[in-house]
């Protein structure tokens, strides 16, 4: 029989997951580069409570890419299907909104601080940002 370990998890450990998260970010300025920077702000306000929204995030982005062959891949599918879980089965725990705001955050983040993730999400550029 598999011996549940996760009523050992510390309670620190969200904090943990947004330290790493939070390394990352502070380690490239540029990471978020083509967003506005009060969305920026916002995102990294949201970000310390919803590590939990980050992770199914990064779960489901691995089962597409592992269960196809293709480049390139859909974040806003994969925020769909979290909006989806979020509403019908309440799987964050009843009070969690999927603002379309934090999608690109979330996937450009995911392909910098998860290896397998790099390059799956093509990253938009406002036009202002192109010349």
């Amino acid at each position: 029989m598999k011996n549940d370990n996760r009523k050992y998890i510390s309670l620190l450990e969200p904090e943990g997951k947004y330290l790493r998260l939070k390394r990352v970010m502070d380690s490239d300025p540029f990471l978020f580069r083509g967003l506005t920077e009060e969305r920026e702000t916002r995102f990294k306000r949201w970000l310390p409570s919803n590590t939990h929204v980050y992770e199914a995030f990064v779960d489901y982005a691995r089962e597409l890419k592992y269960a196809n062959r293709r480049n390139y891949y859909s974040a806003r599918a994969i925020w769909e299907r979290l909006r989806w879980d979020t509403m019908v089965h309440d799987k964050f725990g009843g009070d969690t909104k999927l603002s379309d705001v934090n999608m690109p955050f979330v996937s450009w983040l995911s392909m910098a601080a998860e290896s397998d993730l790099r390059g799956m999400f093509k990253k938009r550029i406002k036009r202002e940002d192109i010349a």
